[in-house]
């Protein structure tokens, strides 16, 4: 019994750091913080700002405040990992292995503190406990904000391409926020029809003007970002329920 629950809490705790870390690098993170790091690489003050960032969320995210050890170690690799990402030239590929790295530390971290959850947690069980707070927060920040990154570095080769007329500032990046959030509410009731309500919308709201244009490539490349934007969104949603789904089949749940 016990070691069936250090498993469900290994999940939960490794929800919770990863918030931390999603919080930290892609929602309070500042450009001119990636910049300077560009620039003056050790000396740069976002370097020691972004990863301490995350290292107090990771301590306040854990629910075992006695541990100081285990948030200085996510610092310093958090810390060391940026520092060697300053080093090479960005790219999607130079993404997904940084972002790659800080997953493996955060599994290590994980690991690092299974060997003190019998203390239990440092107060507010009932919070730190509930796998629908934990999954519902972390399953809408990720559509919210590092899919809307990953989605632009990986339509980057056709945006020049498509020679679209220029809009509004970022009204793109909050349109496909918005309906990625929607269509995750949408999953979370089981309200799977409205999703094609949406996308019913979108295609005569967006794709109208462009094909009376002739933008044939602009309609294509608007076309694969919503459809990459929502496939994310809906296979985001069947994975948080299925991690709701196992967690509350649990014996210990």
């Amino acid at each position: 019994m016990a070691m069936a629950y250090l498993d469900s809490e290994s999940i939960l705790l490794f929800i919770r750091l990863m918030i931390a870390h999603l919080l930290g690098d892609f929602v309070l993170q500042r450009t001119t913080w990636i910049n300077d790091r560009r620039v003056r690489k050790w000396r740069s003050t976002g370097l020691y700002l972004n990863a301490g960032i995350i290292a107090v969320l990771s301590w306040a995210l854990s629910g075992y405040h006695y541990i100081w050890t285990i948030p200085l170690f996510i610092f310093i690799t958090h810390l060391l990992i940026d520092l060697l990402k300053s080093s090479v030239r960005d790219s999607l590929g130079m993404f997904f292995a940084d972002q790659a790295m800080h997953l493996a530390v955060t599994i290590a971290a994980v690991y690092l503190y299974t060997f003190n959850m019998t203390s239990g947690y440092s107060c507010c069980a009932l919070v730190f406990a509930s796998p629908d707070l934990w999954i519902l927060a972390i399953a809408y920040l990720v559509v919210l904000w590092p899919m809307g990154i990953v989605i632009s570095k990986l339509t980057l080769p056709w945006q020049q391409e498509s020679n679209q007329p220029d809009g509004l500032k970022d009204a793109g990046r909050y349109i496909g926020m918005l309906e990625r959030l929607l269509i995750l509410t949408f999953i979370f009731v089981n309200q799977f029809s409205a999703i094609g309500f949406l996308i019913a919308a979108k295609s005569i709201l967006r794709f109208g003007d462009i094909r009376e244009s002739n933008n044939r490539k602009g309609a294509e490349y608007i076309l694969l970002g919503t459809m990459i934007s929502f496939s994310a969104a809906i296979f985001t949603g069947i994975i948080a329920q299925w991690l709701l789904r196992m967690l509350h089949n649990s014996a210990l749940l």
